[in-house]
């Protein structure tokens, strides 16, 4: 694949004539804020130029792809001109995005892409190779491929078209504030998540989580179980100690997250369980209320969980299955844990305010901020048990199954 040369200067800021002299100070821009994309209205593009003297090439990358969706064109043609590696990164996503529009069924030529770029989703990643590219068999058929770095680090990538995919950056970025809240308060939790880039209104650049893989690959083994066998997951996640911790801290963070954001169209397909034993949810196109018509039809006589899960994980997860009394306790304690995080979010609600009037009125809603502690409280619990063992979740399943089998 091409080598571009790269002997153009970098952040040549300082050649940058303004046609006007203000006395504004330089505006350091944080772009490390999870809701940089939604808070770029507040910044000038002559105090964008300005921070662009402070800024790695990283974080001039990360600036560079929020103001290419905003459309902030003359700011966008600057860093272009004064950053190569960004430059070829442009390059580089317009052909990888024509692959993915063409709909071809051949494999890709990924040799087509120029090297070396930074990649949008995780700008401190070099990108020296692109390979295994193919197209999913999936509404839009995303192409998947994998980047290569010098050191021979691998990611993998998706890029789809057909998608506005704002709505799933907003939802990881929510995700993102969420971890800091549970750092600051001392709260050993985790929202597992990956980076989502829109690169405009219907398409953008998905760094896929590694190592993860489908619920619905345990349940297919679970059917050629007998009855006697113990469950496939519980045993995968026995072989270590690492991963039992692992699934216990971050289930806190995926209940919490799809109660927070209310999410919808929760099945096997859509969450995940790493390797290392750590549990997440993919594909936000459904959220902050929004259902799939199959929820909205079943919404009218049964309760619609937006984290479910059902008993094979949590006896994955306490290691116990057979004491009604002791799983009774167990459970009760998990649900404080959950208390714990859903009440430092609600602490630090304001947050979230960067989302927008409307998004942060669902969010102080789904927060239960209207309520006391206690209300609060009973209220989540309520929720939790929506969430263990609804019937809604062998409905869902069954319906997906159907869907997989007509797919297939």
């Amino acid at each position: 694949m091409p080598i571009l040369d790269l002997n153009v200067p970098i952040h040549n800021v300082d050649e940058i004539k303004y046609e006007e002299q203000t006395h504004e100070s330089t505006n350091i821009v944080n772009i490390h804020d999870p809701f940089f994309l939604w808070g770029l209205v507040e910044h000038s593009d002559r105090n964008l130029l300005q921070a662009l003297k402070t800024l790695s090439d990283a974080d001039c990358s990360r600036l560079y792809w929020s103001c290419h969706y905003r459309k902030h064109t003359e700011l966008c043609q600057r860093i272009l001109d004064n950053c190569a590696p960004i430059r070829i990164a442009h390059d580089a996503i317009a052909i990888i995005s024509q692959m993915t529009k063409s709909g071809d069924s051949k494999i890709p030529d990924l040799t087509q892409v120029p090297v070396p770029f930074l990649l949008p989703t995780s700008p401190d990643f070099m990108v020296v190779e692109l390979r295994d590219g193919s197209f999913i068999p999936s509404k839009g058929k995303p192409l998947k491929f994998t980047v290569i770095d010098r050191q021979g680090n691998t990611k993998t990538c998706i890029y789809k078209h057909g998608d506005d995919l704002l709505q799933d950056a907003m939802c990881v970025a929510v995700m993102k504030e969420m971890n800091h809240i549970f750092k600051e308060e001392h709260v050993d939790a985790e929202v597992v998540l990956y980076e989502v880039l829109p690169v405009d209104e219907s398409e953008g650049l998905i760094e896929c989580v590694e190592n993860a893989h489908p619920f619905l690959e345990f349940k297919r083994v679970d059917e050629n179980k007998d009855s006697t066998s113990t469950h496939p997951l519980k045993l995968f996640i026995e072989q270590s100690f690492e991963r039992k911790k692992n699934l216990f801290r971050t289930f806190l963070g995926f209940v919490i997250s799809g109660i927070v954001l209310r999410l919808a169209d929760r099945h096997y397909d859509n969450i995940m369980l790493t390797d290392d034993g750590k549990i997440l949810h993919i594909d936000f196109g459904c959220a902050f209320g929004q259902k799939t018509k199959f929820e909205r039809l079943f919404g009218l006589f049964m309760d619609i969980p937006h984290s479910p899960f059902g008993e094979d994980i949590f006896m994955a997860m306490i290691g116990c299955e057979s004491d009604s009394e002791i799983i009774t306790q167990l459970w009760q304690s998990i649900k404080e844990h959950i208390w714990s995080c859903f009440n430092a979010l609600r602490i630090h609600k304001n947050r979230f305010k960067p989302l927008g009037e409307e998004k942060y009125e669902q969010l102080y809603e789904s927060l239960m901020v209207g309520l006391n502690d206690d209300d609060a409280r009973e209220e989540l619990y309520v929720e939790l048990e929506k969430c263990y063992k609804n019937r809604f979740n062998t409905a869902r399943a069954f319906y997906y199954k159907i869907q997989q089998n007509i797919v297939s």
